[in-house]
């Protein structure tokens, strides 16, 4: 006989297996590669305080047959021995399955009095929030009930100074 103390244990024995496989088999997605390649000063601000805004390179590949849409980059930037700058950036960018994509992200630091400013060591490290593939990791992230990230940190010696494109004449 079906009894409602039955129908309640047999209705939980099935649900929750069945949530637990579906939250579980969100853990196992494959997040994207982020490779950083380098940092560049792209302008000096001539405001006070003078600063100097930078590019940061970054190769970011989808290792999965899936497309995988990227949210927001949070990141600490720093010169040795400079301070630190930590920044929020929207990737707004899918990336394709199996490709991998050039992206830059922006950082400012303080443009010292001197050469010295733009040479020797830096580094960042952050994370890149993104959205696992298929419609329950959609449906997760959008409720705020998971948000997967992928950490990234790389160095470099010193900042290349980009060049402006020759005039057409």
């Amino acid at each position: 006989m079906i009894t409602r103390s039955n129908l309640a244990r047999t209705s939980a024995g099935t649900l929750i297996p069945a949530a637990l496989l579906l939250l579980g088999g969100c853990a196992f997605d494959t997040p994207p590669e982020v490779l950083v390649r380098g940092a560049s000063i792209t302008e000096v601000g001539e405001t006070q305080p003078p600063h100097l805004q930078l590019a940061v390179r970054l190769d970011l590949e989808n290792p999965t047959e899936d497309p995988i849409q990227l949210e927001t980059f949070e990141y600490t930037f720093r010169m040795e021995g400079g301070p630190a700058w930590s920044g929020s950036w929207s990737a707004l960018r899918t990336l394709p399955p199996g490709e991998t994509v050039p992206m830059e992200i922006p950082a400012v630091i303080p443009a010292g009095s001197d050469e010295s400013t733009k040479q020797g060591p830096w580094r960042i490290e952050g994370t890149i929030s993104y959205k696992a593939p298929g419609r329950w990791a959609q449906i997760l992230f959008d409720t705020g009930f998971r948000r997967p990230t992928q950490s990234f940190r790389g160095r470099g010696e010193d900042l290349m100074v980009e060049s402006e494109a020759p005039a057409d004449d």
